[in-house]
């Protein structure tokens, strides 16, 4: 008799979100966003700076569709 094995699944994403705090250089391209603010997403490229958001400092958060790493 023949058995067929299923290969394992493999993840391409982290099981936490990609972050990264203000004055950080960005550490992967997409659209990031002030933590608990999803709907004021911005673009930042890999490796610039983090900035600032409504004058205070703030951890982003990539959004998952864009995370590809």
């Amino acid at each position: 008799m023949i058995q067929s094995v299923k290969a394992p699944t493999l993840r391409c994403r982290p099981l936490r979100a990609l972050t990264a705090v203000t004055g950080a250089h960005c550490p992967a391209s997409g659209r990031w966003s002030p933590n608990g603010e999803a709907q004021k997403g911005q673009v930042f490229f890999e490796g610039s700076l983090m900035p600032s958001f409504g004058g205070a400092p703030v951890v982003w958060v990539l959004a998952p569709e864009a995370d590809t790493h």
